[in-house]
């Protein structure tokens, strides 16, 4: 939108009332916008200085390692009997009663967490010996730390019947939308249901396949448990710039605007968000200026 007709710039504030000012807003001084510039109409293109982001950021983290061995369904191992390689991957862990997470007494910043009872879901895929996929296949209900010490995973050292952690918990934690009153931990995962990062107490798991043996139909996978506490928080980031996106092309002799545009450049946004802090302060920048319209004009010269 052009300015150019623009012969005054009043500025109307959108605060009601006595008028708000900051000392940050004498930094707006010389940041290039000294006349009127109101981006709820012609908002600013580029690149800002300084980014500002909402993230989750890490208050608190611990891990632990745990082992166990798993049987094999033997018509997997009959159906691929050229198996000789195997990976893992944790789809899901559902948490048993015997987990729990307690607020401690007394220490309203921290947390007592009680891991027991897991139950885990593996994606575990065989390779021949020259390491080309042959199936991938699932392994539900795997448990892990199992409650009951006479199960035949139970080992006090490598899978012990449950761990116990304090983690540092200053915001607070998630709670069970239809039970308030229980606290929860979010598990990070490769499932729709499972893949994002909430606040409070976050938990991931990563598989390492330690033996494969086909004449024992089991599989030995070690798992590192790690607990995080996540709180989003906003952070000021200094901007280096866009990340530019590799553009594949399409091959064709066509001559059209539509081929033109295939073959032109990715698009991208142009608009940038504002700087609120100084020496920016573009926050001024959202104000109705009083200015003549070029459309406006011209119908008023032709009546």
């Amino acid at each position: 939108m052009s300015k150019s007709n623009c012969n005054s710039c009043s500025c109307k504030k959108r605060i009601s009332g006595a008028a708000i000012n900051s000392a940050a807003n004498t930094n707006m001084q010389g940041n290039g916008f000294g006349e009127c510039h109101d981006v709820c109409v012609d908002p600013i293109c580029g690149d800002p200085e300084y980014l500002t982001a909402l993230v989750p950021v890490v208050y608190d983290e611990i891990g632990i390692n745990i082992c166990r061995s798993i049987e094999i369904p033997c018509d997997i191992l009959s159906s691929y009997p050229n198996a000789v390689y195997a990976s893992a991957e944790v789809l899901n862990v559902e948490f048993g009663c015997e987990t729990t997470v307690t607020p401690i007494s007394g220490r309203p910043n921290c947390t007592a967490v009680t891991l027991s009872n897991l139950s885990v879901t593996f994606s575990i895929r065989l390779f021949d010996c020259c390491k080309r996929l042959l199936t991938t296949f699932v392994l539900p209900d795997v448990t892990y730390l199992p409650c009951n010490r006479k199960d035949k995973s139970y080992d006090e050292d490598t899978n012990p019947s449950s761990v116990d952690f304090e983690i540092y918990t200053p915001y607070g934690l998630t709670y069970n939308c239809s039970n308030l009153d229980k606290a929860v931990i979010n598990y990070i995962g490769f499932l729709t249901c499972n893949s994002t990062v909430t606040q409070g107490i976050n938990m991931m798991a990563l598989p390492k396949v330690l033996n494969f043996d086909v004449s024992d139909e089991s599989i030995t996978i070690g798992l590192t448990i790690l607990l995080k506490t996540i709180y989003y928080s906003q952070y000021q980031l200094v901007h280096n710039g866009r990340a530019v996106v590799p553009k594949g092309s399409l091959i064709t002799e066509e001559d059209s605007v539509c081929m033109d545009f295939v073959e032109g450049d990715l698009l991208e946004r142009e608009i940038k968000p504002l700087e609120l802090a100084p020496p920016k302060c573009e926050e001024n920048l959202k104000e109705d200026c009083n200015e003549e319209d070029e459309c406006s004009n011209m119908v008023e010269s032709d009546t």
